[in-house]
C-alpha cells in the first residue's frame, strides 16, 4: 500500500512537472511569435516591394536555420 501512494505521489509531481514545462513551452513559443510578427511589420513599412521581400526573405531565413 505505501507503494502504491508513493507511486502515485511521484505521478503527480511528474505531471505537474510536465504541465509546467509545456505552459513554459507555449509562452516562450509566443513570446518568438509576437517578435516575429514585429519584424515582418517593420518589413511592410518599407517603401519599396523589392525591399519588403528582401526584409521578408532576411527574417525567413534567420528564422529557419534548417533551411
Amino acid at each position: 500500500m505505501a507503494a502504491l501512494i508513493g507511486l502515485l505521489i511521484v505521478l503527480a509531481m511528474a505531471m505537474k512537472w510536465l504541465v509546467e514545462f509545456q505552459v513554459d513551452a507555449a509562452q516562450e513559443r509566443r513570446s518568438l511569435e509576437a517578435l516575429a510578427r514585429e519584424a515582418e511589420a517593420r518589413c511592410f513599412a518599407l517603401a519599396s516591394q523589392r525591399a519588403t521581400q528582401a526584409c521578408r526573405a532576411a527574417h525567413a531565413a534567420r528564422g529557419n536555420p534548417a533551411k
